[in-house]
């Protein structure tokens, strides 16, 4: 009749040892961490040349469907990004990816790289944009 509360006891107790003795990574662990990078992007993406002219990236296939980017550029620098195709085979696809392409094309025109931050919620629509974007600018005639 006891050995209930007593197991009880003892379970809270291990759980609250184990629980107190956690110890969370210092704030210097995070000082030196990267934007979320998307896997297979070169490093030094930032066009090095006055490069005039439009580019189109690969299209990559994502889960949701392909994704494919048109960069613009004038005297180096690029002046636009344009989604010439982007995941609509599901009306929720379509609504996230209509939903991301402005918000990364508005990250890549400030960063002038494919070196930006996904969207929250459209982490694969994010990634097939900055792959295709990132083959558009290795294009660059050096």
């Amino acid at each position: 009749m006891f050995k209930r509360p007593l197991v009880a006891s003892f379970l809270t107790i291990g759980a609250l040892i184990l629980l107190l003795s956690f110890k969370t990574p210092s704030p210097t662990n995070f000082s030196s961490a990267q934007p979320n990078q998307t896997p297979g992007l070169n490093q030094s993406s930032a066009i090095h040349t006055n490069y005039t002219g439009q580019l189109t990236g690969q299209t990559i296939q994502i889960p949701y469907g392909p994704v494919q980017v048109k960069v613009i550029f004038q005297n180096g620098q690029i002046v636009d990004v344009q989604t010439l195709q982007l995941p609509s085979d599901q009306q929720r696809s379509a609504m996230i990816a209509q939903y991301a392409a402005p918000q990364l094309r508005s990250e890549v025109l400030q960063a002038q790289t494919a070196q930006v931050n996904t969207i929250s919620g459209a982490t694969y629509t994010s990634q097939g944009y900055l792959q295709s974007l990132q083959s558009a600018l290795d294009q660059v005639p050096a």
